[in-house]
């Protein structure tokens, strides 16, 4: 089973269907223009977008890193990431944001 962050973000256009949506991507079903933001994948990446349609696959989604958000859209997904990274910044003065959200009460 996938791992969501407890306080996911999530954008306007995708909190419409929220529910249905996180039960589809969680029974791996075809979610179009759905896209999950994860804590990065490597060191060099501050957050990553991928498309829900590639957690499809078995080994995509056995690595899959923690789910911090979902989005309806890349451009929405864009904006969301770029929310997310305006608040670590503004709260911790950098943009670690797995650590900040780790440690967020």
């Amino acid at each position: 089973m996938l791992n969501w962050y407890e306080n996911l973000y999530v954008s306007e256009r995708a909190s419409k269907k929220l529910k249905r949506t996180i039960s589809r991507i969680n029974r791996q079903k075809v979610t179009p223009e759905i896209y999950v933001l994860t804590f990065p994948s490597n060191d060099k990446n501050v957050i990553d977008i991928v498309s829900a349609n590639v957690l499809l696959q078995t080994a995509v989604r056995k690595r899959c890193p923690k789910i911090i958000g979902l989005a309806k859209g890349k451009e929405d997904a864009l904006e969301l990431m770029q929310t997310i990274l305006m608040e670590t910044y503004k709260c911790t003065g950098g943009f670690c944001v797995k650590e900040y959200l780790e440690n967020r009460r």
